[in-house]
């Protein structure tokens, strides 16, 4: 699915923020000391004693007089014994048993060989059995084993007479509203063993399903039972513990006397079993890890025990101490380290280990638990190896000073059930006192501080039990630690005893605190009275004010309006306070016990007060339990040293950031300013992490192996349905609070320019030493600056921490009623649409995390749910609309518009006909549109390209992107050159390209496919017609739908997308470079040109500089391209070669040429010359740059000037001087000096003689015709450059020079002249050089004796070309030749005939020859 819910940062920063709290105080509930550390109690070797000062059981109404009307129980009702069990006495011949049966609600009575079993809560469903014979002794209510019986016995009653054992089947009639409503016993007993003549006294079931029973002759027994008989035991049978399996050879007058087991207790929790002997004697029994083993461990005698005790307790008779009446195990939950309670007659308290231990250096776990280190001594932790005595605590009254009456009477009946003790003594013989000792009260304290009731019951009490709700057990069980009822009050329904005695079954129920601030409420008819103030001071505001948030938030209205009334009331008031003064601790600041100022309190309760803050001013120390002490000492348990030491009680003290001073060590006083929240806020805090403690570091779902197929994995949810209905239940009425009271977020209170808490310790320290105060006194400042600053920046402070936790409660009412949503339409089935790598995520995922900070991951599971329902269009708009019913700020409307899209897309992937198929498509992205910030862009642009839905994906590209960007920050962004500093544009911009790259992804997808390589094989998978998916295929063309596309692009108005289409044009793994610069747009040349300037590469600069050029070229601003080509050809880069730069010239030219046809301005016409001028010393460049690399050998010096002279254009200067003179370059020279039209003959001249010695002295070694050859092609080359520059092509000089080499190396005699005549020089100039040769008499010519040969040659030469002499010159050029003839051949006469030889003859013919030249024409001519 396509939702993507925003995560706004402040959202998430504000939403943690206030998750951190819930952090602190789920952490502060969870801070609460272990049971041995309360009592102080160090070592297993030693005992000490408690319950012996005024603190151990305080008399609230002696400091509260308002709360001596407070009440601790609520209504005791009593139900009588059923009328047949009164009838049934009266026939009552031998014996009678009771007793309770609290898992089922049940009470039973046994009379002689009849159980009678009836509901405790209203005498009713009276069940009997009478199928014995003999008269039953004991009866106890088992949990059965599994898998032994059928599934309708849910228990077994186990009946046990001096002969025999039997067990029946126990069922219920299956009722909605009580699992238990209606018992049936089975007619038949399941197993019926012999008792051996044994007594047995006391019936126990274990958790595992065991029994075990007490027997008269001091002996454990057990009944096993098994679902079939085995090879070697039968199916049932008794086995006794006690005795070893060679007992029967020791004779019978040599065993002890016997000493009736009268009790067994089982602690579910260790697996470890407890006996009671009728001499006080106790033993303990291991059975095992698994519960599944038993063995005996140890025994401990009344008498050491008696003994321990006296030492811990001197001042104790030492007849207190004996007999035990009872024992009770002290499970796992309630201590780690204390394991069982022995209660004495006198009602004195023997506490019992079966561990070593020694104390930890830190003791506490990381839960806050207090715990020590246990072994044993092989070594294996946490199972029994001893047993003993470590701790006595005395019945309440045993103070000198104590309010509390003493007990009275003999105990003989007792219960002890998390940390609830219940003691029943006899005062009368028909009357009973009953005690209730339990600390509910007093939570989090480092002592045992405990609550007395006491009340008179009629009638003899016959047993004691607690009455359990279902799964009540199971739940406890599961914790490590029970904390404190305060914690629990809220799920929890108040406890209720069960007493059963002569007169009926009494069900007393003890109040709450929750329930006692109720009455007082109803009591008071609100909240004007000193009870609901005291209660608020006793139990400070933080927890009194999570209570009033417990019935704020209940159904009845009258009582929720007073306790709201009551909140805002007494909950107290931020403020700023000092650290290490005194006013760092207002009243009612915290979660302890009392106040610091209480509102009536006794004289001596103000004198002990200032007392204690006296001692612990000097101290400078808190005895807090996170400090891991264990106080030999304790102060007045209302003083504030004890508010000091309550766990969390600094959860509402939030110190500003830098505080001036501070110290890390508690208690230390440091300067530094810091906030007190209010009671009020950290009450909310409280309450809603109490609320959430049991599911908000607990995962959300769990992977689940099927039976049938272990193969697959589930992710299932962690918690049912019907569980996360009970905590929305109390989550929508406490943000049903929050909205109704919005005067609970009012920022009337807030101040401009105060809104963080930075702000406000920075102006708090602006004043440490306020105006007009010359006193250096700390404590002056100090009082000076809280009375300026204590209200109103501390209730800035605190709105915004109330703010982000009422947006937490929102947050968690709508991520609760989205799982279970969620869960409700088959979570496991709902996964399957996520990836694996989500699905790892959302198992390891806490329902803190989903609440806080998974909106990403909310988001993946919401697109799962609706993509399961994909197609079905009713139901996926009815999900839709119950998603925005539930969770509007995790699914909104512009999700509900974003599925109605994603629902049309659904649509249009079965649909045929390609133009509805478009249809389906543009309403689809038309309703994405809409909502586009809100959807996954990539997702939903990859389903319109596997429709082949381009223009989709431009169009919901586009829109993204604008809709990220509505100020246009990335353009100007853009346009400033990308500054580092503007953090906004640069955020801007990056979305911006984000949305962007998918539609250049597509781009490229096609271009790729466009390539014949990538091309898909048309060759179907299957036989049969071709899919309509194929057909669309073959039909559409790549190279088409990318024109299109691209096309589509360009029309946009984004100038921004424009610059990143263009970008990627330019590196697209396909050149379309050609076509970029074929772009007809508005944005193209301000992007190349923004590109060239930006650019800080000088490679880059070349690349956009190239394609401006030519894109001004195909506009035809030949202009503007000819300037652009003469900045490439003029840039000085190694990136560039010569033969490039020429090139630019060249085109440069070209341009120019192009652009003085188009228009006749004058600044073309010089831009032209200059071009030219450039061009032509470039190709000389470039000729000394090739002149240089023909150079041999080659070195560091002619290698450096080639790298020179290929990074840049030089001038002509700077070339004849740095390179072509140095390196004696004739060609190059001459070149130069004719490009600059500087004329000197003689130099001229020189070079010419250079260039022709160099050629010479190349082919030195070569072969005659190769000399002529290379010095042709040189003459050639260079003749026709200067053939019409006549003063730098000294033809004189040159034939000069050339006929001298000619001579000397034996060439052909008419080689100059007819090279010279190919080069361009006419006949006319060559006959005309040559006869001044002659007639200048060199001596060379004279010392060669040939230039009549030479002049002879040439004549001949222009005999046989006399046709390429011009028709008006020929008959001068006639008369002229014949006239040198007659010259020559009078120097022949007069010459010797050595020099003579035949040429005199030759000159004749000659002259004969050319005489008749043109006759026949001039003949013609004539007639």
């Amino acid at each position: 699915m396509s939702i993507q819910i925003p995560a706004a940062s402040s959202v998430v920063e504000n939403l943690e923020n206030a998750g951190r709290l819930i952090d602190q105080h789920i952490k502060a509930d969870q801070s609460f000391w272990e049971l041995s550390g309360q009592l102080s109690i160090a070592t297993h070797q030693t005992a000490n004693a408690s319950g012996n000062t005024d603190r151990d059981y305080p008399a609230v109404q002696s400091y509260w007089p308002a709360l001596e009307s407070m009440p601790f129980l609520g209504e005791v009702n009593c139900t009588p014994l059923p009328p047949e069990l009164v009838q049934a006495f009266e026939n009552m011949q031998c014996n009678c048993a009771v007793g309770l049966m609290p898992l089922v609600s049940r009470a039973w009575l046994t009379i002689d060989s009849t159980i009678y079993i009836w509901s405790y809560e209203d005498g009713k469903d009276l069940a009997y059995f009478d199928g014995l014979n003999e008269v039953i002794l004991t009866a106890g209510l088992l949990k059965p084993k599994e898998g032994v019986f059928q599934e309708h016995i849910e228990y077994l009653l186990c009946l046990t007479t001096p002969v025999e054992i039997v067990v029946l089947g126990v069922s219920f009639t299956d009722s909605p509203s009580d699992p238990y409503s209606e018992m049936h016993l089975q007619p038949e007993p399941l197993f019926n063993l012999p008792s051996d003549n044994v007594n047995m006294l006391s019936v126990v079931g274990s958790p595992e399903g065991r029994i075990f029973l007490a027997g008269k002759d001091g002996c454990l027994y057990e009944v096993v039972y098994q679902a079939e008989d085995g090879w070697f035991t039968s199916k049932c049978r008794k086995v006794n513990h006690s005795v070893s399996r060679l007992s029967f050879l020791v004779p019978s007058f040599l065993t002890f006397s016997e000493d009736p087991l009268l009790q067994i207790v089982i602690d579910g929790s260790r697996h470890i079993l407890y006996t009671r002997s009728q001499s006080g004697t106790i033993q303990v029994y291991d059975l095992g890890p698994d519960g599944q083993s038993l063995s005996r461990v140890d025994s401990i005698q009344l008498g050491s025990m008696v003994q321990r005790a006296c030492y811990a307790a001197r001042s104790m008779d030492q007849s207190l101490f004996k007999p035990i009446v009872h024992m009770a195990v002290i499970p796992m939950s309630d201590s780690s380290t204390l394991h069982l309670m022995a209660v004495t007659q006198a009602g004195i308290i023997l506490i019992i280990c079966h561990i070593w231990f020694e104390p930890c250096s830190n003791p506490f776990c990381a839960q806050g638990v207090r715990f020590y280190f246990t072994t044993t001594p092989n070594g294996i932790p946490g199972r029994p190896s001893m047993l003993a005595m470590v701790h006595v605590r005395l019945p309440p009254g045993h103070s000198p000073s104590s309010t509390i009456p003493k007990l009275g009477g003999t105990v003989h009946q007792s219960f002890y059930r998390r940390g609830a003790l219940l003691l029943s003594s006899a005062i009368m013989e028909d009357r009973d006192q009953l005690w209730i000792i339990d600390p509910d009260m007093f939570p989090f304290q480092p002592i045992l501080i405990e609550t007395v009731i006491s009340r008179p019951l009629e009638g003899r009490t016959w047993a004691i039990a607690e009455a359990i709700q279902p799964g009540d057990l199971e739940a406890v069980a599961s914790l490590a630690s029970l904390p404190p009822s305060v914690v629990t009050q809220h799920v929890r329904p108040p406890r209720r005893f069960i007493l059963l005695t002569t007169q009926g079954c009494y069900v007393i129920t003890r109040l709450r605190p929750v329930d006692q601030l109720r009455a007082l409420l109803e009591s008071s008819k609100g909240t004007a009275s000193d009870a609901v103030q005291s209660f608020f001071a006793l139990h400070k505001e933080v927890q009194a004010c999570a209570m009033a948030l417990i019935l704020a938030t209940s159904p009845n209205k009258q009582l929720a309006f007073w306790a709201t009334d009551a909140f805002f009331k007494y909950g107290g008031e931020p403020h700023i306070v000092f650290p290490g003064s005194s006013g760092m601790y207002p009243p009612g600041v915290g979660g302890g016990l009392a106040t610091s100022t209480p509102m009536t309190p006794s004289a001596q309760f103000q004198q002990q007060q200032q007392q204690q803050q006296q001692q612990q001013q000097q101290q400078q120390q808190y005895s807090t339990p996170v400090q891991g002490q264990t106080p030999s000492s304790l102060p007045h348990p209302y003083s504030s040293s004890m508010q000091m030491s309550t766990p969390g009680s600094y959860g509402n003290v939030g110190s500003l950031q830098g505080s001036v001073g501070s110290s890390g060590a508690l208690g230390r006083a440091v300067m530094g300013p810091e906030v007190v929240l209010s009671g009020k806020h950290d009450g909310l805090c409280r309450y809603l992490a109490r609320l959430l403690r049991p599911l908000w570091n607990e995962q959300v779902a769990v992977f689940y192996k099927p039976p049938g197929d272990m193969q697959a994995e589930q992710v299932v949810s962690a918690y049912a349905s019907e569980e996360l209905s009970a905590f929305m239940e109390q989550l929508y009425s406490l943000k049903c609070f929050i909205d109704t009271n919005s005067h609970l977020l009012s920022a009337s209170l807030a101040r401009p320019g105060s809104a963080s808490p930075a702000n406000i310790h920075q102006r708090v320290l602006s004043y440490m030493r306020p105006e007009g105060m010359v006193t250096t006194s700390p404590s002056q400042v100090q009082t000076t600056l809280l009375d300026k600053y204590k209200v109103s920046d501390a209730q800035v402070f605190e709105q915004n921490s109330l703010q982000n936790i009422c947006s937490l409660v929102t947050q968690c009412c709508e991520s609760l009623s989205l799982w279970k949503l969620i869960c409700e339409h088959e979570l496991h089935v709902v996964a399957e649409g996520l990836s694996q790598q989500e699905r790892q995520q959302l198992v390891a995922t806490t329902f803190r995390t989903l609440i806080v900070s998974s909106r990403p991951l909310i988001s993946s599971v919401i697109s799962a749910l609706l993509n399961r329902y994909a197609g079905d269009t009713s139901m996926t708009e009815s999900l839709s609309s119950r998603l925005l019913e539930v969770a509007p700020s995790l699914y909104s409307q512009d999700d509900a518009i974003a599925s109605k899209a994603r629902e049309l897309v659904t649509v249009a992937r079965t649909i045929q006909n390609r133009e509805e198929q478009l249809q389906r498509l543009k309403e689809s992205v038309m309703y994405y549109s809409k909502v586009v910030s809100r959807i996954n862009l990539p997702s939903v642009c990859e389903l319109c390209r596997d429709l082949k839905f381009y223009s989709g994906v431009v169009e919901l590209a586009l829109c993204a992107a604008g809709a990220k960007d509505r100020k246009n920050l990335a353009v100007h962004f853009y346009k400033s050159g990308q500054p580092q500093q503007d953090v906004n544009g640069q955020t801007a911009y990056i979305e911006r390209q984000r949305c962007y790259s998918i539609v250049t992804s597509t781009l490229q997808q096609l271009l790729v496919e466009e390539q014949p390589a990538k091309r898909p094989s048309s060759v179907p998978a299957q036989p049969g017609p071709p899919s309509p998916t194929v057909e669309r295929q073959q039909l559409s063309d790549p190279r088409e739908e990318f024109d299109e596309l691209l096309a589509l692009c360009l029309r946009s108005d984004d100038e921004l997308f424009h610059v990143t289409l263009y970008s990627w044009m330019i590196t697209a793994p396909v050149n379309l470079t050609d076509r970029l610069v074929q772009v007809r747009t508005s944005y193209i040349e301000p992007f190349l040109k923004h590109m060239v300037a930006s650019q800080q590469q000088q490679q880059d600069i070349l690349l956009f500089l190239n394609l401006l050029w030519r894109y001004y070229e195909k506009n035809k601003n030949y202009s503007a391209a000819a300037k652009i080509l003469d900045q490439l050809a003029n840039i000085q880069s190694p990136n560039i070669t010569l033969d490039q730069r020429v090139e630019y010239i060249s085109r440069a030219v070209m341009c120019a040429k192009s652009c003085n046809l188009a228009t006749s301005g004058s600044a073309i016409g010089e831009f032209l010359h200059e071009l030219e001028d450039k061009m032509e010393v470039a190709r000389i460049q470039l000729n000394i740059v090739e002149a240089i690399k023909a150079l041999r050998p080659q070195t560091a010096n002619t290698r450096a000037a080639v790298e020179m002279l290929t990074k840049e254009l030089m001038d002509i200067s700077k070339l004849y001087g740095d390179f072509a003179d140095p390196f004696q370059l004739s060609e190059c020279k001459l070149s130069i000096i004719h490009c600059a039209t500087h004329y000197d003959p003689i130099l001229v001249e020189s070079l010419w003689t250079e260039i022709i010695d160099k050629e010479l002295a190349l082919t030195k070694k070569q072969s005659v015709e190769n000399q002529m050859q290379s010095m042709y092609s040189k003459l050639i080359q260079l003749g026709q450059v200067y053939i019409h520059s006549e003063r730098f092509f000294p033809l004189e000089h040159i034939i000069s020079v050339l006929e001298k080499y000619s001579c000397q190396q034996h060439w052909r005699v008419d080689f100059v002249y007819t090279t010279l005549h190919k080069v361009g020089v006419s006949i006319q100039t060559l006959f005309d050089i040559y006869n001044r040769l002659f007639k200048s008499k060199l001596p060379f010519w004279q010392m060669v004796h040939q230039p009549l040969s030479i002049i002879y040659s040439l004549h001949c030469y222009y005999r046989d070309n006399h046709s390429l002499i011009p028709a008006y010159e020929r008959s001068a050029f006639k008369a002229m030749v014949l006239d040198a003839i007659s010259v020559y051949l009078v120097e022949l006469h007069t010459a010797t005939p050595s020099v003579a030889g035949d040429l005199q003859m030759k000159f004749r013919q000659l002259q004969t020859q050319i005489q008749g030249l043109y006759m026949d024409k001039d003949r013609r001519r004539l007639l």
